[in-house]
């Protein structure tokens, strides 16, 4: 209720990261990787754009790091390697390819969904340890490759005790 919500007890900043989008941001990642406390943020969009920016606590810069091959669909997650140019990012819509992997910081992309069914992959992570391991978040259950590295990756329903559900 508006009674609870006070104007003063509220801190807003906005940041004019001028990415010359009028779309909404759909998901962030802060890299785990920043040093000096200077911060790099990535950030995905609607409409399948990515975006890193470095200095976001300062003097943020801005870079266009996605893929013209991206789909035009959600981002719906953005995972980091084992260092800033491992770059995972899955796509949460039907009937386009809903997993990207970049070992070079964007410069180029693979696609990675391989054998996986049609469907909105809600959420991906990488295992801190092994870039070959990922875990997704689907409209059907959990699924997980241990050969993401590969050309021909195989994805398979993760059935440690999750049920097959959204």
């Amino acid at each position: 209720p508006e009674s609870f919500i006070h104007s003063d007890d509220i801190d807003v900043s906005t940041i004019n990261l001028n990415t010359n989008t009028s779309v909404y941001f759909s998901t962030l990642k802060v890299s785990p990787y920043t040093a000096n406390n200077t911060g790099t943020l990535f950030l995905g969009t609607l409409s399948g754009r990515l975006y890193k920016v470095n200095s976001v606590n300062s003097n943020p810069s801005v870079y266009e790091i996605g893929s013209s091959n991206f789909p035009l669909g959600a981002i719906s997650s953005i995972d980091i390697g084992q260092n800033e140019n491992e770059i995972f990012v899955t796509f949460s819509n039907y009937g386009i390819s809903s997993i990207w992997m970049t070992y070079d910081g964007g410069n180029t992309w693979i696609e990675k969904e391989s054998n996986l069914p049609d469907m909105p992959v809600r959420w991906g992570i990488l295992h801190p340890e092994d870039i070959n391991y990922a875990l997704i978040a689907t409209e059907i259950g959990v699924w997980e490759t241990s050969n993401l590295s590969d050309q021909d990756v195989i994805w398979l329903p993760s059935i440690n005790g999750f049920a097959n559900v959204r």
